[in-house]
């Protein structure tokens, strides 16, 4: 009885009028009961605003429960049985028995690496995907290959080596070339004749390789050998978003290396819930807050494939529509809102690198009918928006990367599931309990990772820098960040010098007795140069390490001033 009253306090309610009490019960046990039973029934309008507070308290992390929302008094349509039905639904989620029976094959699918603007042309491109390091380079085709990043004379990583003139992967250590068939073609320790054509012949010397491709400004692999899946036509089809090559599309995309692992991401941006709160002065209001009731629309409910689902009210208290949610198995999300003006999506690719680290890949297309928003989305600089876009990621990953070893703890000490470990009453958390189903019940409790490789989570960080690091992350492996952090650089060096000789000269004209509007103009272009280039250090800073407290709540006394003495040194 105790394990069905997690239902809700409604459920415990109608639980205790139903089932018999037990002459063992404690005192304890029993006040217990009636709490729940008052709560259940509570009506007044303090007992609600008390609900909306803790509400607002406990949604910001998916670790926490989030109460139904405050009740009246009792009507027939809102009896506690009525309420109870209505609280069950994160357990009533449907599997499809066929597809729970089959095991989940973690390497028949494809991954989105990187985006191919971020690709330099002439230079290996390392990725870890499901625990295998790969590297990637263009041939002198120009076509994209990737083999493992292993060289198998000595095992040393070929992405330290570098793209020859062939178009061959050469190895740093010992210089043996490759294909992107993963062939040996040069052993130079071995002088020409029988014994290197033995040699390159033999498949030790070869290396494995991957299917790759390019689709919508990305980069795919598929994780299973070409020796294994030779035909790349019958391999199944990429994960693509339609809207990306609508010609009224234009889209901003980002990438982030992240401290947690893919189903925590994926979970994260599935729960709509929280961005009212996590995100307030981001992306979202505590005052746009509503009570969420997500369904699913899947015929077949959870299957391998995923499933789709809606929120018929949508956010910002209905005034966009219907949002529709779809999770594509086994790394893509995506929200979609359409309105007679335009249409957006949140699109969200997690990638599983390693356990307890994972790839994030966003992508936000908007359709606008109109060519003038179009015309002036695409003149904002791709560089900029990635600072803002980096801000919003950082509003819950720090609680984010803790949650998850709480969970873990759970599982492992406790011996508790996620659904046991997590408080989930409400429809606001329906597509979240799908994915953990679709995790535990058909795609074999997560990522197939190499064999003898720890599934442990790493240790938890201990410092706020090392979660909010955005150089390591992001800034060092894109293109547009570390070229304008470049530009940044030498910009500022030119602004120091400009400060002292403009100041110099304000000097010299004032011990010359030189006009007085001379002078003070060298001295304000000395003070506006100096003032310029702290302003540039401050967004240069901003690509290294994210700001902290978040934007949902003022920073304390302590927090503003090393915030202040971070910006200043």
């Amino acid at each position: 009885m105790l394990v069905r009253a997690s239902a809700g306090p409604a459920f415990a309610h109608r639980a205790m009028r139903t089932a018999p009490p037990s002459p063992s019960s404690s005192s304890r046990v029993a006040r217990r009961h009636r709490a729940c039973a008052r709560a259940a029934t509570a009506s007044s309008p303090w007992m609600a605003s008390m609900t909306m507070i803790r509400k607002s308290a406990r949604i910001a992390s998916p670790t926490c429960a989030s109460p139904s929302r405050p009740r009246a008094t009792p009507s027939p349509s809102t009896s506690p049985s009525h309420v109870s039905h209505a609280l069950q639904t994160t357990e009533d989620t449907p599997v499809r028995d066929a597809d729970a029976e089959k095991s989940f094959d973690w390497r028949a699918c494809w991954y989105p690496v990187c985006f191919t603007s971020d690709v330099e042309a002439d230079a290996p491109y390392q990725f870890t995907l499901l625990g295998e390091p790969l590297v990637f380079w263009r041939d002198s085709r120009g076509v994209m290959q990737c083999v493992a990043d292993r060289c198998p004379h000595r095992l040393v990583p070929l992405s330290e080596g570098r793209v020859n003139e062939k178009g061959e992967l050469e190895c740093g250590y010992h210089g043996w070339t490759f294909t992107g068939e993963g062939a040996c073609t040069s052993i130079p320790q071995i002088e020409p004749g029988v014994g290197l054509d033995t040699a390159l012949k033999s498949s030790r010397s070869c290396v494995t390789a991957y299917h790759v491709r390019e689709a919508q400004g990305m980069m795919w692999v598929y994780p299973t050998s070409k020796d294994k899946a030779p035909d790349v036509a019958a391999l199944p089809e990429l994960p693509l978003v339609p809207e990306y090559d609508n010609p009224e599309c234009v889209c901003q995309d980002i990438f982030r290396d992240l401290p947690m692992d893919w189903g925590t991401l994926l979970e994260n941006v599935m729960d709509v819930s929280h961005v009212p709160f996590t995100h307030h002065n981001s992306v979202g209001k505590r005052e746009n807050a509503t009570p969420v009731n997500l369904e699913l629309t899947s015929a077949e409910g959870v299957t391998a494939r995923g499933f789709e689902g809606e929120w018929k009210e949508g956010p910002r208290k209905g005034k966009y529509g219907t949002q529709y949610t779809e999770f594509k198995a086994p790394t893509l999300m995506r929200h979609t809102l359409r309105t007679p003006t335009f249409t957006t999506l949140t699109v969200v690719y997690a990638v599983p690198t390693t356990p307890g680290r994972c790839r994030l890949l966003a992508r936000f297309p908007f359709i606008f009918k109109a060519a003038l928003p179009r015309l002036i989305f695409g003149l904002y600089p791709q560089w900029f928006s990635h600072t803002n876009q980096n801000a919003i990621l950082e509003d819950d990953q720090i609680f984010l990367h803790k949650q998850e070893r709480l969970i873990e703890i759970d599982r492992t000490v406790h011996g508790k599931s996620y659904a046991q470990s997590c408080y989930m009453p409400t429809k606001a958390d329906v597509y979240v309990s799908a994915f953990r189903k679709w995790t535990s019940q058909i795609a074999n409790g997560g990522p197939a990772w190499p064999k003898g490789m720890s599934t442990a989570l790493p240790p938890q960080e201990t410092s706020r820098e090392a979660l909010l690091d955005r150089y390591h992350s992001h800034t060092k492996n894109c293109k547009s960040c570390a070229t304008a952090l470049a530009n940044i650089g030498k910009a500022r060096k030119i602004l120091r010098v400009l400060t002292f000789v403009a100041l110099a000269a304000a000097t010299g004209a004032f011990a010359r007795a030189a006009p007085m509007k001379m002078t003070i103009a060298l001295a304000v272009a000395s003070a506006l140069c100096a003032i310029v280039r702290e302003k540039l250090n401050a967004l240069a800073l901003k690509m290294r390490v994210g700001p902290y407290p978040p934007p949902r709540r003022p920073p304390s006394m302590m927090e503003s001033a090393i915030e202040k003495a971070r910006f200043a040194f």
